[in-house]
């Protein structure tokens, strides 16, 4: 899951000044226990961290495996304590997990925009191919993530789709460790679209009727067991 789609910046001052404030407080209240989180796959890790050292403006922390590992992978963390009005977005310098440990630099206000969200995003293993079905014609792409209410597919080479555009989409939900599939062919309009050059990000909305919105909510926390599974392997 891109950064893009997980908060927004809420700068106060600027980035450097604002950067400045936020190490300043966490060094006047090191003993203060802060929470950490991170998205791994679409699912959000949030456990407790302590500040063990600040210096030259690097921040170390100890912190949970699970957290160690969803930062190892993101290169980053969020970052909530009372002691900010907003939440806090960093970027990892250094991370072990055997060790529980980590050390975060560039510091910045956000708002987690993934709060917000109705529905978890989750992204699916395999990756489907998915069918995008329009007036002006039908392409090929692959889902990226899925939730109860939108899809976010990406596609490899340029496409006449614009904002708003009604289209249907249709693909294979497989989840590989218990045989459980779910064939997908729903409506969906497109809302967004992210990059620059392909490969892009096409967001859509979709309105499952009531058996596919079981039938996706089954996978939905099924991915969730199976990326808990995962993460707990491999911390051992």
């Amino acid at each position: 899951m891109s950064l893009i789609d997980l908060y927004s910046a809420r700068i106060q001052k600027n980035f450097d000044e604002d950067q400045e404030e936020i190490v300043s407080i966490l060094k006047k209240n090191q003993n203060q226990t802060i929470k950490l989180i991170n998205y791994y796959k679409g699912l959000p890790f949030s456990y407790p961290a302590t500040v063990t050292a600040i210096e030259r403006g690097i921040v170390d922390l100890d912190v949970r495996a699970e957290q160690a590992f969803a930062i190892e992978k993101s290169r980053s963390t969020f970052i909530r304590s009372p002691l900010f009005k907003h939440d806090i977005f960093a970027r990892v310098q250094y991370v072990n997990v055997k060790k529980m440990a980590a050390s975060f630099i560039k510091f910045s206000y956000v708002e987690i925009m993934a709060e917000h969200r109705n529905f978890l995003r989750m992204v699916p293993d395999p990756h489907p191919n998915a069918l995008i079905k329009s007036p002006v014609g039908n392409f090929d792409g692959s889902v990226y993530d899925l939730s109860l209410s939108g899809i976010n597919i990406t596609m490899q080479s340029s496409c006449p789709l614009e904002i708003g555009a009604e289209t249907s989409v249709s693909f294979l939900l497989r989840n590989l460790e218990n045989s459980f599939s779910v064939q997908v062919a729903v409506p969906a309009q497109l809302i967004a679209i992210n990059g620059d050059a392909p490969p892009r990000d096409y967001r859509f909305t979709i309105k499952p009727d009531k058996m596919l919105e079981r039938q996706l909510s089954q996978y939905i926390v099924q991915r969730q067991v199976d990326i808990i599974k995962e993460v707990k392997a491999a911390i051992v």
